[in-house]
Protein backbone atom coordinates (compact mmCIF):
# COMPACT_ATOMS: atom_id res chain seq x y z
CA UNK A 1 0.00 0.00 0.00
CA UNK A 2 1.21 3.46 -0.87
CA UNK A 3 -0.17 6.62 0.79
CA UNK A 4 -2.17 8.61 -1.76
CA UNK A 5 -0.89 11.97 -0.54
CA UNK A 6 2.67 10.79 -1.33
CA UNK A 7 1.65 9.64 -4.82
CA UNK A 8 0.01 13.01 -5.57
CA UNK A 9 2.82 15.05 -4.02
CA UNK A 10 5.67 13.17 -5.71
CA UNK A 11 3.91 12.76 -9.07
CA UNK A 12 5.65 9.42 -9.55
CA UNK A 13 4.45 6.37 -11.42
CA UNK A 14 3.54 3.02 -9.93
CA UNK A 15 3.63 -0.28 -11.76
CA UNK A 16 0.66 -2.50 -11.05
CA UNK A 17 -0.30 -6.07 -11.81
CA UNK A 18 -3.88 -7.24 -11.42
CA UNK A 19 -5.39 -10.64 -11.96
CA UNK A 20 -7.91 -10.91 -14.77
CA UNK A 21 -11.05 -12.03 -12.98
CA UNK A 22 -13.11 -12.03 -16.17
CA UNK A 23 -11.47 -15.06 -17.78
CA UNK A 24 -10.79 -18.57 -16.51
CA UNK A 25 -7.09 -18.43 -17.35
CA UNK A 26 -4.39 -16.91 -15.17
CA UNK A 27 -3.90 -13.80 -17.29
CA UNK A 28 -2.62 -10.76 -15.44
CA UNK A 29 -2.91 -7.14 -16.53
CA UNK A 30 0.12 -4.95 -16.15
CA UNK A 31 -0.18 -1.19 -16.15
CA UNK A 32 1.53 1.99 -14.99
CA UNK A 33 -0.44 4.59 -13.13
CA UNK A 34 0.15 8.08 -11.82
CA UNK A 35 -2.26 9.84 -9.45
CA UNK A 36 -2.76 13.44 -10.57
CA UNK A 37 -5.16 14.52 -7.81
CA UNK A 38 -7.39 13.21 -5.04
CA UNK A 39 -9.98 15.70 -3.84
CA UNK A 40 -13.49 15.91 -2.44
CA UNK A 41 -15.86 15.71 -5.40
CA UNK A 42 -17.15 19.17 -6.34
CA UNK A 43 -20.77 18.74 -7.47
CA UNK A 44 -20.81 22.23 -8.99
CA UNK A 45 -18.60 20.91 -11.84
CA UNK A 46 -21.39 18.59 -13.01
CA UNK A 47 -23.41 19.84 -15.98
CA UNK A 48 -26.69 18.42 -14.59
CA UNK A 49 -26.29 17.97 -10.81
CA UNK A 50 -29.88 16.71 -10.53
CA UNK A 51 -28.64 13.46 -12.14
CA UNK A 52 -26.34 12.72 -9.20
CA UNK A 53 -27.42 9.68 -7.24
CA UNK A 54 -28.18 10.46 -3.59
CA UNK A 55 -25.42 9.58 -1.16
CA UNK A 56 -25.81 8.01 2.25
CA UNK A 57 -25.69 10.17 5.37
CA UNK A 58 -22.11 10.26 6.63
CA UNK A 59 -20.55 9.58 3.23
CA UNK A 60 -18.61 11.86 0.88
CA UNK A 61 -17.57 11.34 -2.74
CA UNK A 62 -13.90 11.77 -3.61
CA UNK A 63 -12.56 12.15 -7.14
CA UNK A 64 -9.21 10.65 -8.14
CA UNK A 65 -7.75 11.84 -11.44
CA UNK A 66 -5.04 9.66 -12.91
CA UNK A 67 -2.95 8.76 -15.91
CA UNK A 68 -2.64 5.15 -16.90
CA UNK A 69 -0.64 3.19 -19.47
CA UNK A 70 -1.73 -0.33 -20.33
CA UNK A 71 1.41 -2.52 -20.45
CA UNK A 72 -0.51 -5.68 -21.37
CA UNK A 73 -0.28 -7.11 -24.90
CA UNK A 74 -3.98 -6.53 -25.59
CA UNK A 75 -6.50 -3.76 -24.96
CA UNK A 76 -8.11 -3.64 -21.51
CA UNK A 77 -11.22 -1.78 -20.43
CA UNK A 78 -10.44 1.07 -18.04
CA UNK A 79 -13.28 -0.08 -15.79
CA UNK A 80 -11.67 -3.51 -15.34
CA UNK A 81 -8.58 -1.83 -13.92
CA UNK A 82 -10.42 0.61 -11.65
CA UNK A 83 -12.53 -2.24 -10.23
CA UNK A 84 -9.30 -3.70 -8.82
CA UNK A 85 -8.29 -0.47 -7.07
CA UNK A 86 -8.85 -0.23 -3.33
CA UNK A 87 -8.42 2.64 -0.90
CA UNK A 88 -7.39 1.58 2.58
CA UNK A 89 -7.81 3.84 5.59
CA UNK A 90 -5.60 3.94 8.68
CA UNK A 91 -7.84 1.39 10.41
CA UNK A 92 -7.50 -1.15 7.57
CA UNK A 93 -10.98 -0.67 6.08
CA UNK A 94 -11.04 -1.06 2.28
CA UNK A 95 -13.12 0.95 -0.16
CA UNK A 96 -13.90 0.19 -3.81
CA UNK A 97 -14.73 2.69 -6.53
CA UNK A 98 -18.30 3.99 -6.60
CA UNK A 99 -19.47 1.58 -9.31
CA UNK A 100 -22.54 3.73 -10.03
CA UNK A 101 -20.18 6.57 -11.01
CA UNK A 102 -22.59 8.69 -8.93
CA UNK A 103 -25.12 8.37 -11.78
CA UNK A 104 -22.87 10.30 -14.17
CA UNK A 105 -21.66 7.51 -16.44
CA UNK A 106 -23.02 8.93 -19.71
CA UNK A 107 -22.84 12.64 -18.88
CA UNK A 108 -20.65 15.24 -20.56
CA UNK A 109 -18.87 15.61 -17.21
CA UNK A 110 -17.97 11.89 -17.20
CA UNK A 111 -16.66 12.07 -20.76
CA UNK A 112 -14.57 15.17 -19.99
CA UNK A 113 -12.96 13.56 -16.93
CA UNK A 114 -12.65 10.04 -18.28
CA UNK A 115 -15.07 8.30 -15.91
CA UNK A 116 -16.25 6.32 -18.93
CA UNK A 117 -12.86 6.06 -20.61
CA UNK A 118 -13.47 2.78 -22.46
CA UNK A 119 -10.74 0.59 -23.89
CA UNK A 120 -7.06 1.23 -23.15
CA UNK A 121 -4.75 0.33 -26.02
CA UNK A 122 -1.35 -1.11 -25.13
CA UNK A 123 1.46 1.43 -24.56
CA UNK A 124 -0.81 4.47 -24.96
CA UNK A 125 -1.13 6.96 -22.08
CA UNK A 126 -4.69 7.94 -21.14
CA UNK A 127 -6.16 10.22 -18.50
CA UNK A 128 -9.17 9.11 -16.51
CA UNK A 129 -10.91 9.47 -13.20
CA UNK A 130 -12.43 7.31 -10.47
CA UNK A 131 -15.06 8.24 -7.88
CA UNK A 132 -14.86 6.76 -4.40
CA UNK A 133 -17.56 6.95 -1.72
CA UNK A 134 -15.80 7.35 1.65
CA UNK A 135 -16.81 8.05 5.25
CA UNK A 136 -16.99 11.74 6.14
CA UNK A 137 -14.06 11.69 8.54
CA UNK A 138 -10.54 13.04 8.66
CA UNK A 139 -8.50 10.07 7.45
CA UNK A 140 -5.51 9.42 5.25
CA UNK A 141 -5.83 6.75 2.60
CA UNK A 142 -3.44 4.41 0.85
CA UNK A 143 -3.89 2.79 -2.54
CA UNK A 144 -3.63 -0.91 -3.27
CA UNK A 145 -4.67 -3.39 -5.96
CA UNK A 146 -7.00 -6.25 -5.02
CA UNK A 147 -5.30 -9.62 -5.63
CA UNK A 148 -2.42 -7.80 -7.29
CA UNK A 149 0.78 -5.88 -6.73
CA UNK A 150 1.83 -2.25 -6.81
CA UNK A 151 5.34 -0.80 -6.67
CA UNK A 152 6.75 2.68 -7.14
CA UNK A 153 8.98 3.05 -10.20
Amino acid sequence: MIPIKNLVRDGGWVKCMARNRWTKDTTEWTFRMRILSFEVFDCSQVDKPERLHPIEVGAVRWLMKLEVVNLSKVSVLFGYLTQQMRLVDGDGFQFEEDSSKAGLMFSDFARRLGLSLGSLSPKVKAQGAVIFKLPDEDMEYSLTIKDGTMEEI
